[in-house]
């Protein structure tokens, strides 16, 4: 069974890093994390800032 529906409350945060160069320096496969919360509580904020810590 396949669902079809978009959901109005995902958004994609587009990274600053490229997933080849993750990949590279990893030297494995991405994951997804998914940060959930409040509007306005630092989900994107904090994914962004552990993208930068781990992968630069």
């Amino acid at each position: 069974m396949t669902n079809n529906k978009i959901s109005s409350n995902v958004v994609w945060q587009q990274s600053e890093i490229s997933r080849s160069d993750r990949e590279k320096k990893n030297q494995h496969r991405g994951v997804v994390l998914w940060f959930t919360g409040l509007s306005g509580s630092g989900k994107s904020t904090l994914a962004h800032a552990v993208e930068n810590v781990y992968i630069k």
